[in-house]
């Protein structure tokens, strides 16, 4: 599989196994976790567990796309690579926010407001 060229300031946010998943993915190419398990497992020791919870957070991220697809046993994910720079900037900055918000609550409500009037009159 081909690796692909990441900007760095994506590259900076991402541990290292999240990039060596990425690295692993041809982008337009649909893969499972146990795909990317296998490749992986190939090249240094990982759990199979922790592919799958890093691809998740990869989708979270917006890094990923995923479909779901019927197999046997059930129904499983299938990601595809979709490294697009705004969409990442923003899936940061909506995860950060919200993450504030949950913590804070009207307190980060608060200081965003007053952030906000302040550029305003600026």
């Amino acid at each position: 599989m081909k690796a692909i060229m990441l900007p760095d300031d994506i590259v900076k946010t991402l541990s290292p196994l999240e990039k060596d998943i990425l690295d692993e993915m041809d982008k337009g190419k649909k893969f499972s976790a146990a795909d990317i398990y296998r490749t992986l497992s190939q090249k240094r020791k990982v759990a199979q567990s922790s592919v799958s919870v890093l691809l998740d957070r990869l989708f979270k991220k917006g890094l990923l796309q995923r479909e779901t697809e019927t197999a046997r046993g059930g129904i499983r994910f299938l990601y595809t690579l979709d490294v697009n720079r705004e969409k990442y900037e923003r899936k940061v900055v909506e995860n950060t926010v919200n993450a504030l918000i949950q913590k804070f609550g009207s307190h980060a409500i608060a200081y965003f407001n007053e952030s906000f009037d302040k550029k305003k009159k600026k």
